[in-house]
């Protein structure tokens, strides 16, 4: 999967040395995502169909706004209207994200992202690192999911550590010595031809950047506690987990895709054992984590 980044605006590029070891000089691009200044004339124009004439045909979120469009300073923006009508022929595929400031088209049909930004707001987005979910939203196309975890590889297996912020994701990796570590935040996992996941390295990490990939060989969903142990856990608690954690990710996708995103975090579920792994901020159990991996 190649992503093609372009923005009209000044912007720190979300820690460019991180995604460095990433970049491809492939032209077959799967998605394309494109960061737009509103700015001059164009953003004061009038013309005569505006944004609210056009809401009705599409998936909508309001931020700021009391009524549809009326305090999206973008509202009468000539490209960003151009945009939405250019859709109009698959509008059930494509949702609306409108703030005072912003409006954010996603096209789920051509995998492209339209982000419009006036001045003002722009100056804010110049040090901001852009959120990991401009990644993962067209990812179920690609039999693919971004995690919110940390994982490890010993060998090609995988130690997937899950929690909510602050649950000892980072911790947890950190205190696994001699391994690789893939991400201790945003894990992708795809799901091949032959049916088997792998999981792969992000630039969203603390530790050095990791192109690499490992087998999941299981999971481990993190509780803090004074001593480490480990508890079985069914495929059901593992997907009820994914499911939930990852709530917000799904919240604009069309109704089309989610079925497919249920059976992608349930296949995930499956394929390998999960645990509860209790563990104190100094410890974990190096021998039997892998143990799990290879049962």
């Amino acid at each position: 999967m190649r992503f093609s980044i372009l923005s009209d605006m000044e912007m720190n590029c979300f820690g460019l040395e991180r995604f460095r070891a990433f970049f491809s000089d492939s032209s077959a691009i799967d998605v394309r995502v494109h960061y737009r200044l509103a700015e001059g004339s164009e953003a004061d124009s009038e013309p005569e169909s505006g944004i609210r004439d056009l809401l009705p045909f599409f998936s909508l979120t309001l931020h700021d706004s009391h009524c549809p469009g009326e305090n999206c300073r973008l509202s009468s923006f000539p490209p960003l209207l151009q945009t939405l009508k250019e859709c109009a022929d698959h509008s059930s595929m494509v949702t609306l994200e409108i703030r005072a400031d912003s409006a954010v088209v996603k096209d789920y049909s051509n995998h492209r992202i339209a982000s419009f930004h006036t001045r003002d707001n722009a100056a804010s987005l110049r040090n901001a690192r852009v959120d990991p979910t401009v990644f993962s939203v067209f990812l179920h196309d690609f039999n693919a999911l971004l995690i919110h975890s940390s994982c490890v590889s010993f060998g090609g297996m995988a130690a997937v550590f899950l929690a909510m912020d602050d649950g000892g994701k980072t911790t947890a990796a950190d205190l696994c010595r001699d391994c690789s570590v893939l991400s201790d935040d945003q894990v992708l996992f795809r799901k091949h031809t032959d049916g088997n996941w792998l999981a792969y390295g992000t630039p969203w990490t603390r530790f050095e950047p990791n192109t690499g990939s490992a087998v999941p060989g299981a999971f481990f969903l993190l509780e803090k506690a004074d001593g480490f142990s480990l508890q079985k856990l069914g495929p059901r608690e593992l997907f009820s987990f994914l499911w939930d954690e990852h709530q917000a990710a799904r919240f604009m996708v069309p109704k089309a895709y989610r079925t497919k995103l249920f059976d992608l975090y349930r296949d995930l579920s499956t394929a390998a054992p999960a645990y509860l792994m209790k563990f104190p901020k100094d410890h974990v159990d190096r021998e039997a984590i892998v143990k799990c991996l290879n049962p």
